[in-house]
């Protein structure tokens, strides 16, 4: 990618930037959340080389909590403001979400502050900020999306499916996970089926689904990028009476779970590669 320079406004020397991207994620406290995120981190160094990556966490509770331990991590806008005093004038952010829900708006508060003061005519150093595809936008998306899905668990054997239940982290992306289960239906021929811990579909639909195709055996696994405790107890918690695991198994199914996140596995993770190099190319960003 190629660089540009900027004048520190006629004092100083020129300052250079190759672009900055900052990864989003909602927060997490555990050990296998975090492994993800700096994976995706370091991928993203990877494929943008000369490009400043940073990450930022949506959460203030986690933030809190981190900070307490010790530990500092931006919200997305302080991310930006400490790109944007080390000279970055273009600026991509890059959400770890599977759904254009609230959280993925959310993001957009931000983005169109900043935008309302870049450019020439402002004095803060800014040309502008983008953000960057979830996992699921555009229809294409949603196809790459379910076949990464197929190619990580496979069809299911015959009486037996994957349910991908996701967290109420995502709200407001029902629409997502139902075009989703479409496309799924396609290329799965049905044996991978789409939920939601809190929306629609819930789980009175997936057990709907379950017995029109006569399923006898259930495998569990969140379809979230960032696996967290959270999910693990709406899912597979075996001691919180309504997760998925419980809800299923009172329906009469025969139940196991997958407690890693769809983000843990290469095939979902490059596609984030390929969202965020289209974002800076559709624009000529960097």
């Amino acid at each position: 990618m190629s660089h540009t320079t900027h004048p520190a406004h006629g004092h100083g020397k020129e300052r250079e930037s190759h672009g900055a991207i900052v990864v989003v994620a909602l927060g997490t406290t555990q050990a296998e959340g975090r492994a993800v995120i700096s994976r995706a981190v370091d991928q993203i160094r990877a494929w943008c080389p000369g490009t400043v990556v940073k990450y930022a966490f949506t959460s203030e509770v986690v933030r809190s909590v981190l900070s307490e331990a010790g530990e500092s991590v931006p919200s997305p806008l302080a991310a930006v403001a400490s790109l944007m005093d080390e000279g970055h004038r273009r600026i991509v952010l890059q959400p770890l979400c599977v759904t254009p829900g609230l959280y993925y708006h959310g993001l957009y508060s931000i983005a169109s502050a900043l935008n309302s003061i870049a450019g020439p005519h402002y004095d803060f150093g800014l040309d502008g900020v983008l953000i960057s595809r979830p996992l699921l936008l555009l229809e294409e998306d949603y196809r790459d999306a379910a076949a990464a899905i197929l190619e990580v668990y496979g069809r299911q054997e015959p009486g037996s499916a994957l349910v991908l239940i996701a967290p109420a982290s995502e709200g407001g992306g029902d629409p997502a996970l139902c075009q989703l289960q479409m496309i799924l239906d396609e290329t799965a021929g049905g044996s991978i089926m789409i939920g939601a811990a809190s929306g629609y579909p819930g789980i009175d639909q997936v057990v709907e689904r379950l017995r029109h195709m006569q399923i006898k055996t259930v495998k569990l696994a969140p379809l979230t990028l960032v696996p967290g405790i959270h999910s693990w107890i709406e899912i597979a918690g075996e001691n919180n009476e309504d997760s998925c695991l419980k809800r299923l198994r009172k329906a009469g199914y025969l139940v196991t779970t997958d407690t890693r996140a769809v983000g843990e596995y290469q095939p979902v993770l490059d596609l984030f590669g390929k969202r965020l190099k289209e974002t800076i190319q559709n624009h000529d960003f960097f």
